[in-house]
């Protein structure tokens, strides 16, 4: 049995704790969705987390230890990163370099190339579930929003409104183009600290879209190198045909 230490995350449904593995004297990610909570989705979701994460294996893909149901409660174990969100840098340092942006940028895409080689999206990639672990390791995290290909819901709309792509808000399905699309957004972010398209809910972005408010990168930033401004605004292209096909073309 882990031994459940404090929390340190909250979502809409659970919480993530830090824990131990007494067995192995390692410290553990544990993340439970809350008392109570008994929507059988839920509970498939967190464990299809489990089964993806234990099949996908890539450096800056987070570890997988354990997935199961205990005491009516379900919950989902991996490795304990220590370190901070992308998001949380942003802040507290003001944007990035090109040149730091840009490498966050080829280790991700390498990371997608993994999950879609896999037939699955990730579907809610932000600077929030994107870790840099002390000593710098880049650690994508949280893949319960994710859906295979094959069967990816139309109506299953989740993510982060600032995050998904036109197509994606329209109705459609989640598929690999909106993940290279939340990159691009989240590269975006990391040399801006802000996004191409504004909106507190995901009305508001979608209506952003539909009239064409988008704010070209070079015009939030006039110094950054043009390779990089290609690259970025050819995965958020708001025409997925004007898009990087995959997260290869985009590296």
């Amino acid at each position: 049995n882990l031994r459940v230490f404090e929390m340190v995350g909250r979502g809409a449904f659970g919480t993530v704790h830090r824990a131990l593995d007494p067995q192995l004297n390692r410290r553990v990610a544990l993340k439970l969705l809350d008392p109570g909570v008994d929507l059988a989705h839920l509970k498939n979701r967190i464990l299809e987390e489990g089964r993806l994460l234990a099949r996908v294996r890539h450096p800056n893909i987070v570890d997988v230890y354990g997935a199961g149901e205990s005491d009516g409660r379900v919950g989902l174990w991996m490795e304990f990163i220590d370190g901070w969100t992308l998001g949380a840098e942003v802040q507290a340092h003001g944007p990035m370099s090109a040149e730091e942006a840009a490498v966050i940028g080829r280790k991700l895409c390498g990371t997608l190339v993994t999950i879609h080689a896999e037939q699955f999206v990730h579907a809610d990639l932000k600077a929030h579930n994107v870790m840099r672990q002390r000593g710098g390791r880049i650690v994508l995290m949280d893949f319960g929003t994710g859906q295979p290909i094959v069967d990816a819901d139309e109506r299953r709309l989740a993510g982060t409104p600032l995050y998904l792509s036109p197509e994606r808000l329209a109705g459609g399905p989640a598929s690999t183009q909106c993940d290279v699309y939340a990159l691009g957004v989240l590269l975006y972010f990391l040399a801006t600290g802000a996004h191409p398209v504004d909106g507190e809910t995901r009305e508001e972005v979608e209506r952003a879209h539909r009239e064409g408010r988008y704010i070209r990168l070079r015009d939030r930033r006039p110094d950054l190198p043009d390779v990089f401004v290609a690259a970025v605004e050819g995965a958020i292209a708001p025409d997925p045909a004007q898009r990087h096909a995959t997260a290869g073309a985009f590296d």
